[in-house]
């Protein structure tokens, strides 16, 4: 039985039929395949099929029926929503994954994953279930992880985020000598990411290391460690 088409109350102020129609936009032509990256021209041809892959998916995305509804940022002032950016606190739509997917902003594919889903759950957080919006966030979200899941299984494993190298290298520390540990507070005082408490007691806080401090961290604490640690 064919689900029943929701109802939106109305379509965002600025919103034009083209946008509420994508189908429509594109009927007779295929968008094209993104200009290969500096990650693919330096990787081979795989990963600019799999930024083509990305750019197919995107593209079924916004041509469902409720497709529109996530294709431009969402207009907090014009639908009267003064709470948006308090509950959102980075806003994502698909229009703007399809901009960073043509100008080649994404260093791999699951950079462009990461904000597909930030989107849906942009819209599933701020609204409730039930809601129009929230249901085809679920529905569009559900059709994205059934066409990424064959695509991901191409792919080499995504870098580890900031917050998990952070958690790793706390792991790491205790098990340096003590006399490296001292290097590397003195290493992180310099990069304002440690506190020193007494003279001989430094308390190690990681958490304000910065993406740049943690690459250069960690291979003075692997020098140190045995091989799997």
């Amino acid at each position: 039985m064919p689900r029943p088409k929701r109802q939106f109350d109305c379509p965002p102020p600025g919103f034009t039929d083209e946008e509420r129609n994508p189908n429509r936009r594109r009927r007779g032509t295929e968008a094209p395949a993104p200009a290969a990256s500096p990650a693919a021209s330096a990787g081979g041809g795989d990963l600019f099929r799999a930024f083509g892959r990305c750019r197919a998916l995107l593209d079924k995305l916004l041509r469902h029926e409720d497709g529109w509804v996530f294709s431009t940022p969402v207009d907090a002032r014009a639908l009267g929503l003064r709470d948006y950016y308090t509950v959102i606190q980075e806003p994502m739509d698909l229009g703007t994954v399809l901009l960073r997917l043509e100008r080649r902003r994404y260093a791999d594919p699951h950079a462009f994953a990461a904000d597909v889903r930030l989107t849906f759950r942009n819209a599933k957080s701020y609204n409730a279930k039930g809601d129009p919006v929230y249901e085809s966030a679920d529905e569009l979200s559900e059709i994205f992880e059934a066409g990424w899941a064959p695509l991901a299984a191409t792919l080499a494993p995504p870098p580890p985020t900031d917050a998990q190298r952070r958690e790793k290298l706390k792991d790491e520390l205790p098990r340096l000598p003590a006399d490296v540990q001292r290097s590397v507070a003195a290493f992180l005082k310099v990069q304002a990411a440690c506190l020193v408490k007494e003279e001989l007691n430094v308390d190690v806080d990681l958490d304000k290391a910065d993406a740049m401090t943690l690459g250069m961290l960690d291979p003075m604490v692997a020098q140190y460690l045995p091989p799997g640690r």
